[in-house]
């Protein structure tokens, strides 16, 4: 896909930084009723380069952008729309009551590295908008989560804490766990995204709504893969897997996308 606007059918990816201003590019040159050779001769250009910076192969420098953007009559922040620089920062937090009585309790903290994020959409025309729309409602994933959100959709399995009993051993298990890879909580809390008084209160069996996905990254951080917190993770994880697919069958059903 040389740029949006260009194709019938709507690709969605994962674009680089050259492809997504070249896709700027293209969709200006459109919306300015210019031919690519027209724009070339206008702002004294090889069609060859402008061709490649189009297609995201060749990336501009800062004086190449300020003449497309006066060839082209726009801002140069219309021309590196849907480009963005993140700077590192830090993140925290805690989930609120209501939803933890859904999901469970975690306590998130972590570091988040400064990098660049790029759109998967960008410019795009109401048709286009209309098509990507009803390309997601082909998708099966997507289609499930907009049955899962109609108003006709039945309730979704309700969320089981587990007992004090499994609480107790995973405490233990994640525990002998950190033990054994010779890590302090608070050395383990920098591996995963959570703190050392949660790693306590997990360990210790004193938070009796956790999520269970806090259990899934903590694990993943002491390399847990076929430990006994692990095998302890999935007896609760394969039942709740379940429920959701048999909601999912349900749902489905009633959009009449049953399975036959």
């Amino acid at each position: 896909m040389s740029g949006l606007g260009i194709e019938d059918a709507w690709v969605m990816k994962q674009w680089t930084m050259g492809e997504r201003f070249g896709a700027n590019v293209v969709w200006l040159r459109i919306e300015a009723g210019l031919q690519q050779q027209e724009l070339a001769a206008r702002i004294g250009m090889r069609r060859q380069v402008l061709s490649k910076i189009e297609r995201g192969e060749q990336v501009p420098r800062l004086d190449t952008i300020l003449v497309l953007a006066a060839g082209l009559e726009v801002s140069t922040c219309q021309l590196v729309a849907w480009l963005w620089w993140d700077p590192p920062r830090h993140e925290s937090y805690e989930t609120p009551p209501a939803i933890a009585e859904m999901s469970g309790y975690e306590v998130l903290d972590f570091d988040l590295p400064g990098g660049f994020r790029i759109s998967p959409v960008g410019y795009e025309s109401r048709e286009r908008f209309k098509d990507r729309l009803r390309q997601m409602g082909e998708d099966p994933h997507e289609r499930d989560i907009l049955d899962a959100l109609s108003d006709d959709a039945p309730e979704g399995p309700r969320h089981q804490p587990p007992d004090q009993s499994w609480l107790v051993r995973a405490g233990a298990a994640l525990k002998a766990l950190r033990e054994e890879r010779g890590l302090t909580r608070d050395q383990l809390a920098s591996k995963a995204p959570t703190t050392a008084a949660f790693i306590a209160q997990l360990e210790e069996a004193e938070c009796s709504n956790p999520a269970l996905r806090m259990f899934r990254e903590i694990c993943k951080a002491l390399d847990g893969d076929g430990s006994d917190l692990a095998v302890l993770i999935e007896k609760v994880a394969a039942p709740r897997r379940a429920a959701r697919e048999e909601w999912m069958r349900e749902v489905r059903r009633i959009a009449g996308r049953g399975e036959t």
